[in-house]
């Protein structure tokens, strides 16, 4: 190994060693003096004792000692640290390990590479607990209201397109592991997964073919047996990121289901001031080519799915 790495190798790990017995010292100042009261309700506990709590951080790992309490009324088992930094019980990654991890995995975009990188700045984790971590800080924000990117003066005219549909997806039912004799068994049951594709219409190009490409489109798609309502606000939050508000034509590619009727006049329609839509819905289902809503300066546009060119009317 070349000397100038070794020895910057050996440097960084003396840092991180260092760092990380100064966060356990401090830490464990915390637990010490940590107040045996509930947060909730102030009331003092009970049956208090001491505990070892290991923590996963950045630097790596730190071993605590952390006093528990019981509640009286309640009659459960609190630690008053991990309430006051925000940790769930047997929760073991800190608020910044989390976020790393995360960020990471969405820079990268798959998790075997964000495992690969999170070994490269010294903390070797597996996919599988990205993966958790992921799916745990995305469930938190959902209920967050993100706010709409900001727009120069110089932005040059676009549409958007949203594509939704929903496909079946087959997943185990019932009876998936019963045996021979089970009549008439529901092994395999197919649920409907609800999803949509975003994208501007500037960004279509096509290869030497003559096949249609993407440069850039954003997905949302929900589990299955989630409400069109739910889909619908998710859609609509996404296509606001994406300048719904601010495109001149707005197209809505999908074909003659109710609930996604529904949604584009509740969820589309009102967002950018189109009208029109459930008005024209049976001549549009009945085989016309193309309807339009206009609104002051655009319009929005329905296009079936049997109308939309080759290459780009792919299930989103």
């Amino acid at each position: 190994m070349n000397p100038l790495r070794r020895i910057e190798q050996e440097g960084l790990a003396a840092g991180r060693e260092w760092t990380r017995l100064e966060l356990q010292k401090r830490l464990q100042e915390q637990c010490d003096a940590m107040v045996m009261e509930c947060a909730q309700t102030g009331q003092a506990l009970e049956d208090t004792r001491w505990r070892r709590m290991e923590l996963d951080t950045v630097s790596g790992k730190v071993e605590l000692r952390a006093r528990h309490g019981r509640q009286a009324r309640r009659k459960k088992w609190v630690c008053p640290a991990r309430v006051a930094w925000g940790l769930k019980p047997y929760e073991r990654k800190t608020p910044e390990l989390q976020a790393r991890l995360a960020y990471t995995a969405t820079v990268v975009g798959s998790y075997a590479g964000a495992e690969t990188m999170a070994g490269t700045w010294g903390t070797p984790v597996s996919d599988g607990c990205i993966h958790q971590q992921v799916q745990g800080l995305g469930s938190r924000v959902q209920a967050l209201v993100l706010p709409a990117p900001g727009t120069g003066k110089s932005e040059p005219p676009f549409s958007l397109v949203i594509m939704m549909d929903g496909w079946m997806a087959r997943e185990r039912g019932a009876d998936w592991g019963a045996g021979p004799r089970k009549k008439n068994p529901r092994r395999v049951e197919g649920r409907e997964i609800k999803s949509a594709a975003i994208y501007r219409l500037e960004q279509r190009v096509e290869n030497a073919s003559g096949r249609g490409l993407l440069l850039e489109k954003y997905t949302v798609a929900t589990p299955p047996e989630t409400s069109p309502a739910e889909f619908g606000g998710r859609v609509r939050q996404e296509a606001m990121r994406r300048g719904l508000a601010r495109a001149r034509v707005v197209y809505l590619v999908m074909d003659g289901a109710v609930w996604l009727w529904d949604l584009a006049e509740d969820e589309i329609a009102q967002v950018v001031g189109a009208e029109g839509l459930r008005k024209n819905r049976r001549r549009t289902r009945s085989g016309s080519s193309r309807h339009s809503a206009k609104r002051d300066g655009g319009s929005v546009e329905i296009l079936p799915k049997s109308c939309y060119p080759r290459g780009y009317a792919r299930s989103p």
